[in-house]
């Protein structure tokens, strides 16, 4: 009944609205009027909507239309300006809600370039941190490096010499063997035939004396077994010690004592030398290994920084991209703004025209 009772309230004020703009058409100011039709009239005609409709009005007076077609052509522009709000609310809200997801979505860009800058300057932090000390150790290591093989080289020139003294240290052993041995071989050949020294004599003196001039221009200790072979030579050709077998018998073991000594010293010179052949070879193993190890770190390092340098370049330029990418995104966001804001207004302007015509109708 409330509803019913309703209906017939807003009828009835629509008829009564239409009777009173009729009255204004029809007599215009030959009858005083009330003052609300009057002031209701100068609404109409203040806007280009409320001239529109009182034209309207009259044009549908004047043909002689009923007044309940006047009451229905009202309900129609009021169903019209209705949808027209609603319509202009519903793009309204949804081109809000385009410039809010537009926003959020530039927004959340925005976030993402800026994590994307932190991160490749973590990256570029770190990376430097490690191409500084890998420099550090690349130059430790070259220098090491160097000094091994400058150790290497060493090695190899003490070696060259410890063979060049060894050579002539023997030689020089195998010289003055050479001599005793010839020496002790005349002897006993002269005394198998003849039971004495006689036929030794001068030859073998002038043998000797040539060895032992030989010998002792040698920087060699055994230059001391010279002055017993000058006196091996000089009993030699001493008359005195010819006819003396015993002599001679003893000159010869002192010749073989010296020979025993000499062949003594000679294998303690092999051994020296080999042992030091031994240490040379270890030294070199060592250190060959040491340089192999060396040129290994030098080549993993000098891979690793220029695989580091370009890491850092890579995110250096993503750096560069990523901040270019947010101001991009920033002039976007705020021009999407002013869009909005545009539109906002826009709509706040004419909602206004729209709700003064839809109170004019109602």
């Amino acid at each position: 009944q409330r509803r019913v009772h309703g209906e017939y309230k807003q009828q009835r004020q629509k008829m009564r609205y239409v009777a009173l703009v009729t009255l204004a058409l029809v007599f215009g100011a030959t009858i005083a009027i009330d003052p609300r039709v009057t002031a209701l009239v100068e609404k109409c005609q203040s806007t280009s909507f409320g001239k529109t409709l009182y034209g309207t009005l009259e044009l549908e007076l004047s043909s002689g239309q009923p007044g309940q077609y006047l009451v229905n052509l009202l309900d129609g522009m009021v169903n019209t300006v209705k949808n027209d709000i609603t319509r202009a609310d519903n793009n309204h809200n949804e081109f809000q809600a385009s410039c809010t997801q537009d926003i959020n979505s530039l927004q959340e860009e925005v976030r993402s370039h800026v994590s994307n800058v932190r991160e490749s300057n973590e990256i570029i932090s770190k990376a430097n941190q490690r191409l500084a000390w890998d420099k550090v150790e690349l130059e430790n290591n070259q220098r090491q490096l160097a000094e091994s093989q400058e150790s290497l080289e060493k090695s190899h020139r003490i070696r060259n010499e410890e063979a060049q003294v060894f050579t002539q240290k023997t030689n020089e052993l195998n010289e003055a063997l050479s001599v005793l041995h010839t020496g002790r071989q005349l002897i006993e050949n002269n005394l198998a035939r003849q039971g004495a020294l006689v036929q030794v004599g001068s030859g073998f003196t002038a043998y000797v004396r040539q060895m032992t001039d030989k010998i002792r221009h040698k920087p060699y200790r055994g230059r001391g077994f010279v002055s017993l072979i000058s006196i091996l030579a000089d009993l030699a050709a001493n008359p005195n010690a010819q006819a003396n077998q015993e002599t001679v018998q003893k000159i010869i073991s002192l010749i073989q004592g010296v020979i025993d000594e000499i062949e003594k010293a000679k294998n303690t010179e092999y051994q020296a030398e080999q042992e030091r052949i031994n240490n040379y070879n270890e030294i070199v193993e060592l250190l060959t290994k040491r340089i192999n190890e060396l040129e290994s770190n030098i080549n993993r390092l000098t891979n690793e920084i220029n695989n580091l340098t370009q890491i850092i370049t890579q995110n250096k330029n993503r750096v560069t991209d990523n901040t270019r990418q947010i101001q991009i995104k920033k002039r976007q966001q705020i021009k999407r703004k002013k869009e909005c804001t545009a539109e906002n207004n826009q709509y706040a302007k004419e909602n206004a025209v729209r709700q003064e015509n839809f109170n004019l109708l109602s």
